[in-house]
């Protein structure tokens, strides 16, 4: 496996754009055509090529069989509110809160709203996204591979999102839904950050 000292930030900051937007909301007709027309098949390549091979095959294997379904998108928005939007026992919801308790919880949320603060990144009013779902954490991560020093990159990765990351990614895995593409995500998430840390 390759270390991310290889990496470019650049990449790094591509890699976690294409997870915040694939998981920020149900895939649009345009990203699923994308992905189906094999637009993102090089960025699949390079992400085998780091070490990810079995995690890409899965993903791939479940966007096919996506693909075959009678109204792919519907489906897959099914999947999507299914894993991420129910109720917290039902669903695999995508907040450090569900994930996280007490001082730790505090201690993170803390951590979250400093560095939102540092960045003046507005959390976005029309969803009306807590600060401490997933797409909240990629975005700050996005501001710090821009412009923070590698240490406070490697903390964020451990102690802000490693912290309840994994915990999160158990529970998806266990959501049964009609395709597996967005259990197959979040394990390739969780698995390219502890690679990054």
């Amino acid at each position: 496996m390759q270390q991310t000292d290889k990496l470019s930030r650049e990449e790094r900051r591509f890699i976690y754009g294409w997870f915040n937007a694939m998981l920020a909301r149900e895939l649009s007709d345009e990203q699923l055509s994308s992905l189906q027309a094999g637009k993102f098949d090089d960025f699949f390549a390079f992400l085998a090529e780091l070490g990810f091979g079995l995690e890409i095959a899965k993903f791939q294997a479940e966007l096919a069989a996506s693909s075959q379904l009678e109204f792919p998108r519907l489906e897959l928005a099914a999947d999507f509110a299914q894993l991420f939007l129910l109720e917290g026992s039902l669903s695999a919801i995508p907040y450090a809160s569900a994930y996280l308790q007490n001082e730790v919880l505090a201690q993170n949320l803390a951590e979250m709203d400093a560095l939102l603060a540092r960045f003046a990144l507005q959390i976005n009013r029309e969803s009306k996204e807590p600060s401490d779902h997933i797409c909240v954490y990629l975005s700050v991560l996005d501001k710090l591979l821009e412009q923070g020093a590698e240490a406070e990159i490697k903390a964020f990765l451990e102690q802000q999102l490693n912290s309840w990351l994994p915990i999160w990614a158990e529970k998806a895995v266990e959501i049964k839904s009609q395709t597996l593409l967005y259990q197959s995500l979040v394990r390739l998430l969780e698995k390219f950050v502890r690679f990054d840390v």
